[in-house]
């Protein structure tokens, strides 16, 4: 039994370092897209597996529908209040822009398989401290970023699902029919949510449902964060080596030649890495866009009427929800600046070192270097907008553009 014990004990696999470094830093990214049902499905992965995802997959496609369909049919077809039909119109385009996102994610699945391996290869490969340390804090740094985006999004899904409206309270119709509250509206000939438990089940249903669409977007935002942080921890080790290249240029030829052969290798793999990660998130980034711009605007004129109206707790609920909106679409366009500042670093550090020093055929090198830094790979919104603070800008002087107009209209 002891020999038995013994055998069993010593064949366990202990789990490597870089394993236990990539787990941590994808670990927000991983939980939720594993539960959307898109996290790493490649052909490595087993049937079952597979099988299990797209069950995931449309149980996810159902509970979306569940809350978009009806609530667009009774914002279109039964809702006659203008004002009550705009307020609306926020739900169901929040709704259509995150099922269009899910299903941009569903198709990229492995897109984001390939970029999985991309990473996991370079963090084997890391074969210093001071790499695994650049490697390391960047992972932090995304990690912090997905965990501040998740903390805004669901705060601002408990104001706008349950804090809302169970505020609201009863109201009685024309027809002397008592409704209570829903997160989103329901078309009526399709089913009621009026007496118990129906009105139970889908006020529980739409509140999984919101929180899911919830989680598609802080899955994108944090699989950006993971990704291009991932990219400037490349482009960080790539600046080390510069830095030590001119280190020893007295030795021979050949060791000088190695040196920028891994230079150059390592920064080609990180511009593939980043193009890759443009082939896959410019379609998100576009709707994230799109739909920050539009919901920004919608959110700030309820907030401003519901304000004319003394409604607190709904004022703070929509500044949540704005704050958040903002948040999302700032995260985005504070790693694209980062990216873009790292690239262009690369090229600073290869004029700023002693390159004078280097042999003359060994300073030519540098120059195909410098070249390519001044064409970087930028992430962009479905390739018409960079993903930079000047993005940024724009979006929120289009919200608050549109946000004027829609508010002369109303008044």
């Amino acid at each position: 039994m002891r020999g038995k014990s013994k055998n069993s004990v010593t064949s366990t696999k202990p789990i490597s370092r870089w394993e236990n470094d990539i787990k941590n830093s994808t670990k927000i990214s991983r939980w939720i897209l594993t539960m959307l049902g898109i996290w790493q499905i490649n052909r490595h992965v087993s049937i079952i597996r597979r099988i299990l995802a797209d069950i995931r997959v449309l149980i996810c496609y159902s509970l979306i529908f569940f809350l978009l369909i009806p609530c667009a049919l009774h914002t279109f077809f039964e809702e006659k209040d203008p004002h009550r039909k705009v307020k609306l119109f926020g739900p169901v385009i929040f709704y259509s822009m995150g099922m269009m996102k899910f299903s941009f994610l569903v198709a990229r699945r492995k897109n984001i398989s390939d970029c999985l391996d991309h990473m996991l290869v370079d963090w084997k490969r890391n074969s210093s401290t001071e790499d695994r340390e650049i490697m390391i804090a960047n992972a932090k740094i995304s990690s912090f970023i997905a965990t501040v985006c998740t903390i805004f999004s669901y705060s601002s899904a408990i104001f706008f699902r349950l804090i809302i409206p169970l505020t609201m309270g009863k109201r009685v119709t024309a027809n002397n029919i008592t409704i209570r509250p829903l997160g989103s509206p329901v078309y009526r000939p399709l089913f009621t949510a009026i007496e118990s438990p129906s009105y139970e089940i889908v006020f529980t249903t739409q509140t999984i449902s919101a929180l899911l669409l919830y989680a598609v977007t802080v899955g994108a935002c944090s699989l950006a964060a993971v990704f291009v942080l991932h990219a400037c921890g490349q482009l960080r080790i790539v600046m080390c080596r510069l830095d030590s290249y001119v280190v020893g240029a007295e030795r021979a030829d050949d060791i000088l030649e190695r040196r920028m052969a891994e230079i150059v290798e390592l920064h080609l793999r990180v511009l593939n890495f980043i193009r890759r990660i443009e082939r896959l998130l410019n379609e998100v980034c576009l709707i994230e866009f799109v739909a920050s711009i539009i919901n920004i605007c919608l959110m700030l004129y309820y907030m401003v009427t519901e304000f004319t109206k003394a409604e607190t707790i709904a004022v703070i609920g929509y500044c949540v929800i704005v704050i958040s909106f903002t948040f999302n679409i700032f995260i985005l366009c504070y790693i694209g600046e980062l990216l873009n500042e790292q690239v262009k670093n690369v090229g600073s550090t290869a004029y700023m070192i002693d390159w004078y020093k280097l042999p003359e055929k060994n300073a030519k090198g540098l120059i195909l270097l410098l070249a390519m830094t001044n064409y970087p790979c930028r992430i962009t919104a479905g390739k018409m907008a960079e993903l930079s603070y000047r993005s940024f800008s724009g979006v929120l002087k289009t919200s608050m553009g549109y946000f004027n107009l829609l508010w002369k209209i109303a008044s």
